[in-house]
């Protein structure tokens, strides 16, 4: 029997951590993050439809699409982040949709993390949300991309709440813990899950 497992959360609240464990686990994993990475590479779908709709502005000098620049318009910008969402999600949708038609049977988790905001859970028949306190969200944030506080909470401010994801979803894990901590919860929600059958 396959069962879809979606896992959401906020940026840097510890989906990777999530989605390595369920991985080393022997769970398939499909991440969107990289589907959008592979999508945007030079020539692929993403790429072509972004270099149609907004010109060469957003290439770096090799011709590839330059992420950081992007990423500075976007969280300025809504009615651009609207425009780029409408382009980027149905062909990672479309993607996602494939991937898991591929596999025959277990549980096949999907990391998403606008889930909630993209209107996906229809995709999943359950959803796991990684949580953790705001203050700690924008420490680990700011550490991992070496960006200020403002603009941290301006990248966690363009997502919907962690609190309002973590009352619509069917887990929770706390990721504020060590490690050990963060694989102890997961192994006890795909129990319950297996247990469920």
């Amino acid at each position: 029997m396959k069962r879809v497992i979606g896992i959401t959360g906020g940026i840097a609240s510890g989906k990777s951590n999530v989605s390595n464990i369920c991985k080393e686990l022997g769970y398939e994993v499909i991440d969107s993050d990289s589907i959008v990475k592979e999508l945007s590479e030079k020539n692929k779908p993403l790429y072509n439809a972004y270099l149609k709709e907004f010109g060469p502005d957003f290439l770096d000098l090799e011709g590839n699409l330059d992420k950081k620049k992007l990423g500075k318009l976007i969280f300025n910008n809504l009615e651009l982040k609207k425009k780029m969402d409408k382009i980027s999600h149905p062909l990672v949708v479309e993607e996602i949709k494939n991937r898991i038609s591929n596999i025959n049977d277990g549980l096949i988790f999907v990391d998403i993390p606008l889930l909630y905001e993209a209107k996906l859970e229809y995709l999943c028949d359950k959803v796991i949300c990684v949580f953790l306190k705001k203050k700690l969200q924008v420490e680990r944030l700011m550490a991992r991309d070496g960006i200020d506080e403002d603009y941290a909470l301006a990248k966690i401010h363009s997502q919907m709440d962690l609190y309002m994801k973590k009352e619509l979803a069917d887990y929770v894990i706390n990721s504020q813990g060590e490690f050990s901590e963060t694989k102890k919860q997961v192994v006890n929600v795909i129990n319950d899950i297996l247990g469920g059958k």
